[in-house]
């Protein structure tokens, strides 16, 4: 029987890295099981008994491109988020308690006439 060393570094929600002889790997744990960039492993709900799956050799490759596709989708959902906030914040600066902002309304107007055209060429181009 050999000597085994494996340290789990958490970082939060299920995510994590592992630390062996062998390496260092990105993985994530849930209630249902894990995946990882070497394998994923199923709970059964009964203590001790789990089902256990490698992922081939090209796992690591598979894994970048999860985790590159799923930190793009965050940076765009954020960039959208932000964009509709300054968005609610300049329409709201329209409309005071004096009557309108017929300044702040024009910069309004030209960023969703922006926003507009920049959405219709992209469909366009894409399409």
């Amino acid at each position: 029987m050999g000597l085994r060393f494996y340290k789990r570094v958490n970082y939060g929600d299920g995510l994590g890295l592992n630390v062996s002889k062998s390496g260092i790997s990105p993985s994530i744990r849930s209630s249902l099981g894990s995946f990882g960039a070497r394998g994923y492993s199923i709970r059964t709900g009964i203590p001790g008994l789990s089902w256990r799956g490698g992922t081939g050799k090209n796992a690591a490759l598979v894994w970048l491109i999860v985790m590159l596709l799923a930190g793009a989708f965050l940076v765009l959902y954020n960039l959208i988020r932000l964009l509709l906030f300054l968005l609610s914040y300049a329409i709201h600066s329209v409309f005071t308690e004096k009557g309108v902002n017929y300044r702040n309304l024009g910069i309004v107007v030209t960023i969703f006439a922006s926003l507009g055209f920049t959405i219709y060429y992209l469909i366009y181009w894409y399409h």
